[in-house]
């Protein structure tokens, strides 16, 4: 596009649109390659699109097409929905996660209580950074190892949650830190459950999100041949927590979600699967609480 014709548009985008110098600029840098003489719909169609079809771009050639008249006879290309394609949530079999958790302990220990971790409590990849040994109940879970060592996590608009360690895990991870700070007093075990020592730590220190991806990814793929999502354990533990028999309300909470439709996404059925489970209420009536026709009732009683 020609200098003087630059000079043009960038006086009409700020005395006639009144735009800031900030978007001034933004739409002279995209729209300087345009060629005015070329100009046709196929050829706009396809300037905006290898440019990227986003808002600057169109709102660029848009106020082009405003000052030289022709925003009548051409029109923009369809805009872009916002929405990435996403991919789909594999659901990851007992038998997978078993050999997925075998081979994480086989890396060390930290590695197994990652994973571990990020399953039971449902973890949203921000979340894992923050968790410290204070995150803990531990003097409450010391009453009674029986039972779950509460975690609180911290989420997304800083809201804390609290999820549920099994035993077992609670055990390894207690294990591990006795034997790290070699704990034998009871003030020692105070200090420990108020420490601020962050639990998940690398080569550098300071363990983010990213890496957390990383891992789980790659590890994954090593033993299942394919890579799975820390949201795909989430995701996992939640349709667990409903086979169990625990109340959707429930799994929300849990999860941390704020609207009842985002744990009903996490929850999917497959049709068959919904075939069998109906299937298998209406082939035990008493036990699903339904009764017979009064036909068959009537025929019933005539017959005793």
């Amino acid at each position: 596009m020609q200098e003087n014709f630059l000079k043009e548009f960038e006086d009409f985008l700020r005395e006639s649109k009144r735009l800031s110098k900030k978007t001034i600029k933004l739409y002279l840098y995209w729209i300087k390659d345009l060629e005015i003489e070329n100009l046709n719909q196929d050829y706009l169609n396809r300037y905006i699109q290898k440019k990227g079809n986003h808002f600057v771009v169109r709102g660029a050639v848009l106020s082009f097409l405003e000052m030289t008249g022709l925003n009548k006879t051409f029109e923009l290309p369809r805009p872009p929905t916002g929405r990435k394609k996403k991919r789909l949530i594999r659901d990851i079999s007992n038998e997978e996660f078993v050999k997925l958790r075998a081979h994480f302990y086989s890396k060390g220990i930290k590695y197994g209580l990652l994973l571990d971790i990020i399953y039971e409590g449902a973890l949203r990849l921000v979340e894992v950074p923050t968790i410290r040994l204070k995150s803990f109940k531990w003097l409450e879970w010391l009453k009674d190892p029986t039972k779950h060592l509460k975690l609180t996590v911290i989420g997304k608009g800083n809201k804390e949650r609290t999820v549920l360690i099994s035993p077992e895990t609670a055990e390894i991870l207690f294990r591990y830190y006795v034997e790290k700070y070699n704990l034998e007093t009871f003030e020692q075990l105070i200090d420990f459950s108020n420490s601020q020592t962050i639990l998940f730590t690398g080569k550098k220190g300071y363990i983010n999100e990213n890496i957390v991806y990383k891992i789980i990814s790659k590890e994954s793929r090593k033993v299942l041949g394919w890579s799975i999502r820390p949201h795909e354990l989430r995701h996992k533990f939640a349709t667990e927590l409903e086979k169990k028999g625990v109340q959707i309300r429930d799994i929300k909470n849990y999860l941390g979600h704020s609207e009842l439709s985002t744990t009903e996404i996490y929850l999917h059925k497959s049709e068959k699967e919904s075939i069998s489970n109906i299937e298998n209420i209406l082939s035990k009536p008493q036990e699903a609480g339904l009764k017979l026709p009064v036909e068959k009732e009537v025929s019933v009683k005539n017959k005793e």
